[in-house]
């Protein structure tokens, strides 16, 4: 799987690595401190602050760092998810959650 966000996708106002450095910024966090509260790489957490999402491992680490970054700078995490989420399906990478009608 290779996704790197490099603009911002149909109707978005900024990409989801700016978003989470912006925030990391306003928290007055440097990165590796951001690596000592995950237990995630620097190498991942720079990747994911340049949307270069192709650097990660596997989806769930994609999903599962982004959550994990997001709850570090004090961001609402399951919005940053669902933007992801949304821009991994708008490149054709990611297929729509479909729920069952019944739950």
């Amino acid at each position: 799987m290779s996704f790197v966000q490099k603009e911002p996708l149909v109707g978005e106002m900024e990409l989801i690595g700016a978003r989470l450095n912006q925030a990391r910024l306003t928290a007055n966090l440097a990165l590796h401190e951001i690596a000592d509260r995950t237990k995630i790489s620097l190498r991942f957490l720079a990747a994911i602050e340049n949307d270069d999402f192709s650097a990660l491992p596997g989806r769930v680490y994609i999903y599962g760092f982004t959550r994990a970054f997001a709850r570090a700078v004090g961001l609402d995490e399951e919005s940053v998810v669902a933007a992801l989420q949304e821009k991994m399906q708008l490149a054709g990478i990611e297929q729509p959650v479909i729920r069952h009608p019944n739950g």
